[in-house]
């Protein structure tokens, strides 16, 4: 079976794209059970963490989970999908799946949509523009079901903030062994087959895993407070 996957990118009247329009700065991770909701915070400093873990716990009725002293927290609440027309409710009802999670962040929310069909996707963002804005950020067709599975799992901001050239130097890293321990080539010689110096390329490379880790530091953090409870 051959699946539609498409990222989009939308707005429209909710208590979490109200919350997030409240904390623009915030990046918000979203999980429903149909029951109950997990949110995943990241903010830039503890200050800003503490102002919406207040906030949340007051408009949402949410519930800290782990909190790893900083900047990311892990909060419960109910599920409030039926105290409005969610997106997830409006996919349904046109015949498309929504992957979870959602990613909020400036009062926007992110979604994976998978479709069989151009007709139905087209009929989902034609009823979701009733009620809010739509911006379509990718589109690829899928035909292996693995693919649809793991993509899922990625981060929309995990490879934020990664420059051209920092990605190339991972890639390159990762293909030529650079990262196996030991090493199966030289950085000298995966440098001078790319034109550049050894310096050049070991810092984009260093700059890039650098940024990953910072992406993806909230999940490593969680985890670990997770199996010290």
């Amino acid at each position: 079976m051959n699946f539609l996957d498409t990222r989009v990118r939308i707005r429209h009247p909710c208590p979490f794209c109200d919350f997030s329009d409240e904390f623009p700065d915030a990046e918000i991770v979203q999980w429903c059970n149909g029951s109950n909701e997990i949110l995943q915070v990241t903010t830039k400093d503890a200050e800003d963490l503490e102002k919406i873990m207040s906030k949340a716990e007051k408009s949402l009725s949410a519930r800290q989970l782990v909190q790893d002293g900083g900047t990311s927290a892990a909060l419960l609440l109910p599920c409030r999908c039926h105290t409005y027309r969610s997106i997830s409710s409006i996919a349904e009802d046109c015949g498309v799946w929504t992957v979870p999670p959602v990613f909020y962040d400036h009062g926007h929310e992110t979604y994976r949509v998978l479709s069989q069909g151009k007709a139905s996707l087209q009929k989902f963002v034609s009823e979701v523009r009733k009620c809010g804005t739509v911006e379509i950020q990718s589109h690829q067709p899928r035909e292996q079901l693995d693919v649809v599975r793991d993509l899922s799992v990625v981060p929309v901001h995990f490879f934020g903030g990664l420059t051209e050239l920092q990605v190339h130097a991972l890639v390159l890293a990762f293909e030529n062994g650079l990262l196996e321990i030991p090493a199966k080539m030289k950085m000298d010689s995966v440098a001078k087959g790319e034109g550049v110096s050894r310096s050049t390329f070991g810092e984009h490379l260093r700059k890039a895993q650098l940024q990953l880790i910072r992406n993806s530091y909230p999940f490593l953090k969680l985890r670990d407070a997770a199996k010290k409870h």
